[in-house]
């Protein structure tokens, strides 16, 4: 594949024009010069109208897919879960280079066809896992294997928040859009980065409060494999109240913790002769709410302009996956003991 001429705007198009597109995607899209929004594309024409008075813009609106072929080069694929592997699949196919989503799917299997498609068609294959771009990550890998801490006892996540997200529809909860609750869209950024940055998680165990539906809280634990031997590792999600929302790696010296909410830091624990310490490590300058957004729309243009993978390829893309499926096929109910004294008292 040749490379897109540098001196023309990558032409984009957005299917799927919701919350996901108006909150984050197009306030970053709008202000980099070298994207053009040509086509937005929502099965409703009233989500594209409002994305476009939102954002600014000027661009066809269309209600097909077919509406985006031969007038854009790259797509954002912003659809519920459940639609990501047709219509990125349909899109490549067309000759569309695609930023999809996360997760990449609902099944580790619709995600492999993802990624075959992207391989077939010689089509870039993005995947919008943006945590990974937060600045302390490498940080935190490369303070861990220098042996910062000493050895690794634990690796503990937490993320968690009442769900409060400008919904623009019920995809969040609706089995026809989507595979799972917190775990399965929020969570997968946490369980993404200690994946990349740590290795594959075994023996894993896992509860939720789902009762057949989805669940708003979740415990998953397993083994990581650090330094050739095994760590305990412990993560927590949480639609209904608020966790820590960072990665903790503790060791025998202290402990790193990776913070969700500022990622230009990461802060040291250590207990000293004099008390406990916390030491701040700056591991960037400059860093905002969209930072990593407009990192992963410069990855995706150069990705597309170049010929070359992107950061968060399908393929690492598919190792969360493979654990939430794993999780979700070992599903136990979490203890809510508030539920067992209702039923005992009835």
């Amino acid at each position: 594949m040749t490379s897109i001429d540098s001196s023309q705007p990558v032409r984009l198009g957005i299917v799927g024009c919701g919350a996901i597109t108006r909150e984050a995607h197009l306030p970053v899209i709008t202000r980099d010069r070298r994207v053009e929004v040509t086509v937005l594309c929502d099965r409703d024409r009233r989500n594209a109208t409002h994305a476009a008075r939102a954002g600014g813009i000027e661009a066809e609106i269309t209600t097909e897919l077919a509406g985006l072929a031969g007038k854009v080069d790259a797509a954002i694929v912003a659809v519920p879960p459940r639609f990501h592997a047709p219509v990125a699949i349909q899109l490549m196919e067309m000759g569309i280079d695609v930023l999809c989503e996360k997760p990449l799917a609902i099944t580790v299997a619709d995600g492999q066809k993802m990624v075959e498609a992207a391989r077939r068609t010689g089509r870039v294959l993005a995947v919008a896992l943006m945590m990974r771009f937060f600045p302390h990550n490498r940080w935190l890998a490369d303070l861990v294997e220098d042996g910062e801490i000493g050895e690794v006892c634990e690796v503990i996540v937490e993320d968690g928040a009442p769900l409060d997200w400008p919904m623009a529809s019920n995809s969040y909860f609706d089995r026809n859009a989507t595979g799972g609750g917190v775990l399965f869209d929020s969570g997968v950024h946490l369980l993404d980065r200690v994946l990349w940055l740590f290795g594959d998680l075994t023996e894993i165990a896992y509860e939720d409060d789902a009762f057949g539906g989805f669940e708003s809280n979740a415990k998953l634990t397993g083994m990581l494999q650090m330094g050739g031997r095994p760590v305990p590792a412990r993560l927590e999600f949480s639609w209904s109240h608020r966790l820590r929302r960072s990665i903790r790696v503790v060791g025998e010296r202290g402990t790193l913790e990776a913070s969700t909410s500022d990622p230009r830091t990461l802060t040291l624990h250590r207990t000293t002769r004099r008390g406990p310490m916390e030491m701040q490590i700056p591991c960037a300058k400059r860093w905002d709410g969209r930072s990593h957004y407009r990192a992963q729309l410069d990855d995706f243009i150069g990705a597309v302009r170049e010929r070359r993978a992107p950061f968060v390829t399908g393929e690492s893309a598919l190792h969360a996956l493979a654990v939430i499926e794993t999780a979700y096929a070992r599903r136990t109910s979490m203890a809510q003991p508030w539920l067992v004294r209702m039923g005992a008292s009835a």
